[in-house]
């Protein structure tokens, strides 16, 4: 009976440190705590290709030297990038038989071909396996809230193919959410900030701190009436309740509750309205990084658009004032119809200068993570930030000489500052290079024939 009875109260404390690791609070703090912060990664996606002789960087050997009209605003991270030219989306070239924006946003992250989902529309398809982020998501998103969030800018719904960067599975597409008020409501609802202006809050550092005293104290009392095959489970387990707590006054959960907080949403924007989509862009952006500085997530996506947009740069004023708009409903407006214009001077200037407004965007959102203190560092510091497109270059709606560019601070898994080119290698090799930047030990993903190089070399 005894021995049963310390089996019970073992399970109630354990229940009780459990508990107290996952109630909902700011920030939710998972086992590990007190150590390295996790690793996390964002990926970062604009469309229709990009000028490459204008984008593409100077570089003295492999180190970054001058940066390109493009690539101009993110000088103050220079030594933080590392950019690839020459990769390829190979398994379109050699196994699709179609092309185009659609094509290029399913293979981004998935690495594989498109299945057509309706004859009748040959332009409409969908990839055939999971996107790089969910797979890792599925990896290292224990004691986050989400997998994963993906944040949209003004991506049309109706086109699931157009729109999705991210695949559950084959034929699963995620579409982004381009409310940053359902994107607030999906983080933050139901939580309630902790501190002073809120002695109600029973969540509060504090509080938990004292509950995990106390569950660490019956542990010690228990532990000399156990036999030994329950020992050792709770041993390990009141490692962990130690560990905790000291996170939670001295370790990196104490540095990640300090800097989070739920982002003020600030003045109503319209979600679809063209002219507010740079304010929607910084909402989203703040979102995503508090998301990330909460432990809400360790993945995410901040995707400009669909496949192919169409957006206005009309904020950019000038000569914007009469970007083409052939018919709000028709694909070829905005962004896209200059980028198959690209050949005409204007034009070309035009998708210069928009891509460079995209380039801002990143170091808005590298500024922001850079921000965010986590102990002696800071949240750049542990999380690898991914530029993509879907295509080269619009107008031909080429799949050659994609557009990279990686960012990451000073615990990163690879030297950055640098240009790197790879030219005529599939993009699978990086998405297996991914995988394991983020602990995600597989042999190859994607297509497998386009993986037997392994991941790219030269990266570290």
């Amino acid at each position: 009976m005894r021995h049963r009875l310390a089996r019970r109260r073992l399970l109630g404390a354990l229940g009780a440190g459990l508990g107290a690791a996952s109630v909902p609070f700011v920030p939710w703090l998972d086992a590990r705590a007190g150590g390295p912060p996790p690793r996390r990664i964002l990926f970062f996606f604009t469309s229709n290709g990009t000028i490459h002789e204008r984008w593409l960087p100077e570089a003295r050997g492999e180190r970054l030297d001058k940066l390109s009209p493009i690539l101009a605003p993110l000088e103050r991270h220079k030594s933080r990038l590392l950019v690839l030219d020459g990769l390829r989306h190979q398994v379109i070239i050699e196994k699709s038989d179609r092309t185009g924006h659609a094509a290029g946003i399913n293979t981004a992250l998935t690495g594989r071909n498109n299945e057509i989902t309706d004859p009748a529309q040959p332009l409409h398809s969908l990839a055939t396996g999971v996107s790089v982020d969910q797979l890792i998501g599925a990896r290292v998103g224990a004691g986050a809230k989400l997998r994963s969030i993906e944040a949209g800018v003004q991506v049309e719904p109706y086109n699931k193919d157009y729109a999705s960067l991210s695949y559950a599975g084959p034929k699963a597409p995620i579409p982004p959410e381009s409310s940053p008020y359902r994107v607030f409501d999906r983080l933050f609802k139901g939580l309630r900030p902790r501190g002073a202006a809120d002695p109600e809050d029973a969540f509060a550092l504090e509080d938990r701190r004292r509950v995990l005293e106390a569950v660490s104290s019956d542990l010690d009392a228990l532990r000399p009436r156990l036999p030994a095959s329950d020992r050792v489970k709770m041993e390990a387990h009141l490692d962990a309740v130690r560990a905790l707590e000291h996170s939670l006054t001295t370790g990196a959960g104490a540095a990640a509750a300090s800097a989070c907080a739920k982002p003020a949403l600030g003045p109503r924007v319209h979600p679809w309205k063209n002219d507010d989509i740079p304010a929607i862009a910084r909402l989203q952006t703040d979102l995503v990084v508090m998301a990330l500085a909460c432990d809400l997530t360790r993945v995410a996506t901040i995707q400009f658009g669909r496949a192919g947009a169409g957006h206005r740069f009309t904020w950019l004023g000038g000569e914007f004032a009469q970007d083409p708009q052939v018919d709000p409903g028709s694909l070829a407006r905005g962004l896209h119809a200059l980028a198959h214009r690209e050949s005409h001077p204007e034009s070309r200037a035009k998708l210069v200068r928009a891509h460079t407004w995209y380039a801002e965007q990143l170091a808005y959102l590298l500024d922001r993570l850079a921000a965010v203190r986590e102990g002696e560092r800071t949240l750049l510091d542990s999380t690898l930030v991914v530029w993509l497109n879907e295509l080269g270059t619009g107008g031909d709606h080429s799949h050659e000489r994609l557009p990279w560019v990686l960012a990451t601070g000073a615990r990163g898994p690879w030297k950055t500052g640098r240009l790197l080119s790879f030219p005529g290698q599939p993009h699978n090799r990086l998405l297996l290079s991914l995988c394991h930047a983020m602990g995600v030990d597989v042999k190859e993903f994607g297509d497998p024939d386009y993986c037997k190089g392994g991941p790219l070399t030269g990266l570290g």
